[in-house]
């Protein structure tokens, strides 16, 4: 049996009963005995408790953050040091904005002398990372089964609720105007607010309950609407948006500031909605009031994205991470059980974007990965902002040669068994290489992983998730139909691209080329969760242009013809794809002051498919004549 020494200067608070507290049952059944002890203010007190760390295999130091003179005591003493963080709290929460060396140092002093870090979500383990290689990301959990309850009230109102506590009622108060609003408009609405400290509204009901921990769940479920505001600070964007997920357990839809994890929790119109302004909130909130169905399709969605992080899951992490301290086991011993993982990264005059890529790499709970950069010729000054951040990179700069030479270089540069490429303006999800891993592990063929993505725009908020069918196995004929595998966001081995990299006489979709060659051998697995981020931005190279367009349109002639694409792919589905990829040529061509040869590719469409949209845009470009009537007939349809 090992023992633990769990510390914490607080052991009622809510961090401690969320992060280590409800888990200590869990712990003692994996063999680990723990005993918790509360760090006082007094200095003699706290030396004879660091001494008694000598007696223990490890101890686990729950948020609190050490002085200089406390952490060279601990770590004389200690065997292992355990640090355990939910909160920014190398930031003050008054003064966000302002450098706090009362705040910064002690949290510098406690990160540096811990062997392992567990950070609440990928902001905190970024900072944790500067001063420490061994950090993990383990998000606060739940007991989802503690939402299972039934309504209890069955009134005509409708409850928008926050839950938290009086240090955090300030973010609520800031939409009081809103909520004076929606009262105004809507009689039946009411606000619940589960705290332990109140306020009141003018034209809204305001139903005060007294949070506890008996009675929060039900509290929740009797609710309609989860209501979670966040300023946008350094302080704040450390929080783990735990009011979130106890919404969703409780199968509410939610609507929240996109600051932080909340963009991660809240599906943008599938969960939920992120709420930008007031404005927003009270449409918003107005929206889900109105639409009764809408509220129990998103709290259905939610119930089922919460179940990621129910203390069971969670706690397995937690005990896998503590019995890897406790056992002895050195970083090179584990490193040698695991597969070893290349993540790539092309990139070119994105150096904003860029940091907050490394960010979300820096934030995944698989470490036993390398970070390759390729730089097309950036003159950003991204190079600069690499050396800047004090992470282990493989940097290389090049002379602008594209996206595919980019890559191939990356191949050539990378030394993992397996390659994770990342756009350098889209972000990984916090387990995605483990997840992808884990595939990889229990398959004894070669496979290529991949997963779906959530749409971001320009400054990281989540507006919707791909709506794909994601399929698994040799998938060649549904990947020539559709693109749904993505280089950002997937793994594949390195040696399946060595012998033939990606065409560089492509501007975009040489990856494509060669899932589609891939595809014909090896055997393509889907993962179960969304692994990457897409940002949508007005500097993408795959843009829908004619040029772009066009590439794609020989990429899936030319494999169909002359790849074995044949083999693979029914006549009729073939003739069918390549037509559709004629008609939005076409479309384009015309859009681009090219009505002539835009009315041939449409009437080629129709020829090698006969279908009624090919024949209707054929007509319509055949009658309209002139570039700027033509243009006129499609500028405001969809190209996709």
């Amino acid at each position: 049996m090992k023992k633990l020494l769990i510390i914490s200067n607080n052991p009622k608070r809510a961090s401690f009963r969320q992060r280590i507290s409800i888990y200590l049952d869990k712990l003692n059944e994996s063999g680990i005995a723990c005993d918790v002890c509360e760090l006082t203010s007094n200095e003699s007190s706290r030396i004879k408790l660091f001494k008694k760390a000598a007696d223990y295999d490890a101890v686990f130091l729950q948020k609190k953050c050490l002085n200089i003179l406390d952490s060279l005591i601990l770590r004389h003493y200690s065997r292992k040091i355990i640090y355990d963080f939910d909160d920014a709290i190398m930031y003050s929460a008054s003064k966000p904005q302002c450098k706090s060396f009362s705040h910064f140092m002690p949290f510098r002093h406690t990160a540096k002398m811990a062997d392992c870090i567990l950070a609440g979500n990928a902001y905190l383990a970024e900072h944790a990372g500067r001063f420490n290689k061994n950090v993990y990301v383990l998000p606060t959990a739940l007991n989802i089964k503690e939402y299972d309850l039934e309504k209890t009230i069955t009134d005509n109102k409708i409850r928008l609720v926050w839950i938290g506590s009086k240090a955090t009622l300030k973010y609520l108060v800031e939409l009081k105007d809103v909520f004076e609003q929606i009262g105004k408009c809507y009689k039946n609405v009411v606000l619940r607010i589960i705290a332990d400290d109140f306020f009141e509204l003018e034209n809204m009901e305001v139903e005060k309950c007294p949070w506890s921990l008996e009675t929060q769940g039900q509290n929740l479920v009797n609710s309609d609407i989860g209501i979670a505001p966040l300023v946008d600070n350094r302080f704040s964007r450390g929080k783990c948006g735990f009011k979130i997920l106890q919404y969703q357990a409780a199968s509410l839809p939610v609507t929240a500031s996109p600051v932080g994890v909340n963009r991660d929790f809240v599906a943008d119109s599938i969960t939920g909605f992120c709420s930008r302004n007031r404005n927003q909130w009270f449409e918003n909130i107005a929206r889900l009031v109105d639409d009764t169905a809408l509220r129990k399709k998103m709290g259905l969605a939610g119930k089922q994205l919460v179940k990621d992080y129910d203390i069971e899951i969670i706690g397995d992490k937690l005990c896998s991470l503590i019995s890897q301290q406790l056992g002895g086991e050195t970083e090179a011993s584990v490193e040698k059980e695991q597969v070893k993982v290349s993540i790539c990264i092309p990139t070119y005059n994105r150096k904003e974007y860029l940091k907050e890529t490394l960010n979300s790499i820096a934030g995944q709970s698989f470490k036993y990965y390398e970070i390759v950069i390729v730089d097309d010729g950036s003159t950003d000054g991204t190079k600069e902002m690499i050396d800047s951040l004090d992470m282990p990179i493989n940097y290389y700069w090049q002379e602008n040669a594209g996206d595919a030479a980019a890559r191939n270089k990356l191949i050539d540069l990378a030394k993992g068994e397996y390659l994770a490429f990342i756009d350098s303006d889209d972000l990984l999800l916090p387990d995605s290489i483990e997840n992808m891993v884990n595939i990889i592990k229990s398959n004894n063929t070669d496979i290529i992983v991949y997963g779906s993505y959530y749409r971001i725009d320009a400054e990281g908020n989540v507006y919707g998730k791909s709506k794909r069918v994601l399929r698994s196995g040799f998938i060649t004929k549904y990947l020539f139909e559709t693109i749904m595998v993505h280089s950002c966001g997937a793994m594949i081995p390195r040696k399946l691209l060595l012998n033939k990299k990606f065409d560089t006489s492509m501007r975009v979709c040489s990856d494509y080329d060669r899932w589609l060659e891939l595809s014909i051998k090896y055997p393509f697995i889907a993962t179960a969760k969304p692994t990457f981020k897409r940002r949508r931005h007005s500097k993408n190279l795959s843009k829908a242009t004619y040029a772009n367009c066009l590439t794609q349109y020989q990429v899936l002639k030319k494999f169909y013809y002359e790849k074995g694409g044949k083999e693979f792919i029914p006549d009729k589905v073939a003739r069918k794809v390549l037509s559709k990829e004629l008609r939005r040529l076409g479309r384009l061509a015309i859009l681009e002051n090219r009505p002539r040869h835009g009315c041939k590719l449409l009437k080629k469409s129709f020829y090698i498919y006969s279908n009624p949209k090919s024949l209707f845009y054929w007509t319509i470009a055949s009658l309209a004549g002139s570039s700027g009537l033509a243009k006129m007939c499609f500028k405001k349809r969809p190209l996709f």
